[in-house]
Formats: C-alpha cells, structure tokens, sequence
C-alpha cells in the first residue's frame, strides 16, 4: 500500500520533534484498547504452562527420595481445570491416599534433621506454586473475557 503525504498529515501537531510522523499515529492508537489482548491472552497461557510444568517437577523431585513415605502428586479439578500440588501416602493400603494439609507436619516430624528441612521447603514450594497457579489461572479466564 502506497503512502500519501496529504495536508492532513502535515496539520498533526508534533508531540515529540525526533520521532517520524508514521511513528506517532502508531503511538496515537495505542490507547484505542486494540491490539493489546491477543499478547496478554498468550502471556497468561504461557504463565499458566510454566506454572503447570513447575508442579510436575516438584511432583517428580518428592518421587525420587529414596524409601520416601509420601510424595506431592498432582490433582487436576476437570471442572476448573486446577491443578495442584497434594501430599499422598506412598504405597498400597489402608494407610495410602491423600494427606490434609494439616497433618503433613506430623509426617515430617518423623523424619531425621536435613531430610525433615527439605521437606518442609519443598511443603512451601508447593503451598506458593498452588497460589500461583490459581492466580494465573484467574489472569487467563480474565484475558479470555477481554479477548473479542
């Protein structure tokens, strides 16, 4: 498409000398509310995802520990499509399943010194990547509304 130099553009009154006349109407439609949802849609999606796959390493890392008597497993709500980091027993049994938030530090009370610490930092991590992912999944569903 072929510019024109019409009067019009010659009659804009220049906000700043330095920038080229093209530059300013680009800068003039920038507070129309167009353009700006589609990157915030993307972004939110994308924070969710990290969020997402921050949970499975966590919920992998508690898998490894060796002779481990519980472990973060991952729980994900089909109706709000949340999901979250829970303490479950390890093993089959009466005893297997998960574990409230409540009672998870009697659990780590049983462990030796350095293993009880890094439970309880990882028991953190997941506590702060549950509210992260909850946020972020409430900055998508806004997005979506705001997307045409």
């Amino acid at each position: 498409m072929a510019q024109s130099n019409t009067p019009v553009r010659a009659a804009i009154p220049s906000t700043c000398d330095n920038a080229p006349a093209r530059q300013q109407e680009r800068d003039a439609k920038a507070f129309t509310g167009r353009g700006g949802t589609p990157t915030e849609l993307r972004q939110a999606a994308a924070s969710v995802d990290r969020i997402h796959r921050a949970q499975e390493v966590l919920s992998t890392l508690t898998r490894r520990v060796r002779g481990r008597t519980l472990y973060l497993a991952l729980h994900r709500g089909t109706a709000t499509g949340q999901v979250q980091l829970r303490w479950r027993a390890a093993g089959a049994g009466p005893r297997a399943g998960h574990i409230p938030w409540s009672a998870i530090h009697a659990h780590f009370a049983q462990f030796p010194g350095a293993l009880r610490e890094w439970y309880e930092r990882t028991h953190r991590r997941a506590i702060e990547l549950n509210q992260r992912e909850i946020e972020a999944r409430l900055a998508l569903k806004h997005a979506r509304q705001r997307d045409p």
